[in-house]
């Protein structure tokens, strides 16, 4: 309420309200908000006065202001570690620096819970999205899913390969319609009970019938033995051993209802749902090994904060910055089921005008710019940039008669609003009306009055298996907005992937799908986003993955005392 309050009128000793307006805000009825006022009165935090006669509102006075009042309640859960707390008070719209003290950014950082066990504190700064392994599309959710869960095989980011993991051997049948997975002996699941071949039937056939995308030709699930399981095919498929890496693919136990805020799974960390986040605590059974790090805390803050790097308590405040590309692409789409999205000149047109590097030079930042011309930082490397031209752009446009505005959407994020609200401005100068609209990072269905949307793709490790999961997720930006008769070429070739055996064939691929996406701008690619990390010196073998996020499972801390 108090916060409410504050953002709605500022900073008063006294407030109106109605009853409804409480009910409402703390979702009650009429008679618990008239209890939690007289609570609230008895305990001396307030003075109610009801409102008397028709159209009179009520009022609260506080006995405190606004910035006392914090001041009074943030040093005692921060001195008791209260993150749980502290994470739910920093989501309220209170004044940033009232609440995120440096004490209260110290308890985000890297703590000791006990002598001997080292926690590591992080934040998010979005609500997560869900933590079903056959609907998490995005990073974090999918990062955090692999910590707790456990593929069959997982590739070697360093060689491309695919390696045993939950299955130490596999044999592909002659006629490619069959394929046999040894399965490890004593792999224990969190809850206690060894993994087996039935559990590893039970999760494929779960992804067989919830992402059908990932495992078209699945015909069944056989299981050999208590730890033999085999996969018939309705064809063959050479990718299977890959599409098996995915996150959709992860195993899960068969004698308990799987329930997304308590997975449980075979991973090296076991998870747990927190009152304003989630903790990730290391699993001294896991069959590869206990993680080096003890427990792991995500807290959920606003999207305005500024992420505090990761700090270790009790230690003067060092970072040491790393700038790292993220394997993926940040872009524009059109959408296809939009009249105005018909119009290839103004496809051009728009891909002309969006020339980051002026971006970049008008706006003054200072941090990488990696241009993009392939879906991934390697393939850019290897291919020619394309050079943005606004008088070609002016050409396209004259004598295009002036028709409703487009609608571009973006992420309510101030850094992808900012870039939309530019895109806009260059449109502008030039006679095209451009609306900038939000879009919140968990909309899995693009909205129905979306022109283009401004996004980014990050791909895994495995960068052919996010490049065949992008184009054919049903719920991702290319199978919902590009055009059918596009689609329809493009899924031609990424039929090649199951007769694909090496790498340079599948990179064959990726050359003719990017060829399609690109030559008619239905997709605009601008340029690959670079992450800088913040890390305490202490922290040692910190290997960012492909998406820029570190191996939990192998950071330490060092503690050694200085020589």
């Amino acid at each position: 309420m108090r916060a409410w309050l504050h953002q709605r009128d500022g900073e008063r000793s006294t407030y109106a309200l109605t009853l409804e307006q409480l009910q409402q805000l703390w979702a009650c009825s009429d008679r618990t908000a008239r209890r939690h006022l007289k609570a609230f009165q008895a305990n001396g935090y307030l003075q109610y006065q009801p409102g008397r006669g028709r159209g009179v509102v009520s009022t609260v006075r506080f006995a405190r202001s606004l910035h006392e009042e914090l001041q009074r309640i943030i040093p005692p859960l921060v001195e008791a570690s209260d993150a749980d707390r502290l994470s739910r008070l920093i989501r309220l719209p209170f004044p940033r620096a009232w609440v995120l003290t440096e004490e209260v950014r110290a308890i985000f950082g890297l703590t000791q819970a006990a002598p001997g066990v080292d926690r590591l504190r992080t934040v998010l700064t979005r609500a997560l999205g869900s933590l079903d392994p056959l609907l998490a599309s995005n990073t974090t959710e999918a990062h955090l899913l692999q910590q707790v869960l456990d593929p069959l095989l997982k590739l070697n980011p360093d060689t491309g390969d695919v390696m045993p993991h939950l299955a130490h051997h596999w044999q592909e049948s002659l006629d490619g319609l069959s394929w046999t997975f040894h399965l490890r002996k004593g792999v224990a699941f969190h809850h206690g009970r060894i993994l087996d071949a039935a559990d590893v039937q039970c999760s494929l056939e779960r992804t067989r019938l919830g992402a059908a995308w990932l495992l078209p030709d699945l015909k069944a699930t056989e299981v050999l033995g208590p730890f033999m399981v085999r996969l018939h095919l309705n064809r063959p498929d050479a990718f299977l051993p890959h599409r098996l890496c995915d996150t959709a693919a992860l195993i899960i136990p068969r004698d308990i209802a799987f329930d997304p805020d308590r997975l449980i799974g075979t991973g090296c960390f076991r998870f747990a749902k927190l009152g304003g986040g989630i903790r990730l605590s290391a699993f001294d059974a896991h069959f590869d090994g206990r993680p080096l790090i003890d427990e792991v805390e995500f807290w959920r803050v606003p999207a305005e904060t500024e992420p505090t790097g990761f700090q270790v308590q009790g230690e003067p405040e060092g970072d040491l910055p790393h700038w790292q590309a993220e394997v993926g692409v940040q872009f524009l789409i059109w959408n296809a089921h939009r009249p105005s999205a018909q119009d290839a000149r103004l496809r051009q047109a728009v891909a002309e005008l969006y020339d980051v590097q002026r971006y970049w030079r008008e706006i003054g930042r200072d941090d990488p710019l990696v241009l993009a011309a392939s879906l991934y930082p390697r393939r850019t490397a290897q291919k020619t940039l394309a050079i943005r031209d606004e008088d070609r752009a002016a050409m396209l446009l004259t004598g295009r008669a002036e028709g409703p505005s487009l609608v571009l959407y973006t992420l309510n994020w101030p850094g992808p609003q900012a870039e939309a609200n530019w895109l806009a401005g260059r449109c502008r100068s030039y006679g095209l009306k451009v609306e900038v609209r939000g879009l919140d990072l968990n909309d899995m269905v693009p909205p129905t009055d979306a022109d283009m949307i401004l996004l980014g793709e990050v791909a895994g490790a495995d960068e052919h298996l996010a490049f065949l999961t992008a184009l054919q997720h049903p719920e991702l930006l290319f199978r919902q907005c590009l055009p059918v008769a596009l689609l329809q070429l493009i899924d031609r070739h990424l039929e090649e992937f199951r007769t694909a055996r090496t790498f340079g064939q599948r990179e064959a691929i990726l050359d003719a799908v990017e060829e399609l996406l690109l030559q008619d701008d239905w997709l605009v690619l601008t340029y690959h986003r670079v992450k800088r990390r913040v890390l305490h010196p202490l922290i040692r073998d910190v290997s960012p993955d492909a998406y820029g996020r570190i191996d939990l499972k192998r950071l330490w801390v060092d503690r050694a005392p200085s020589r």
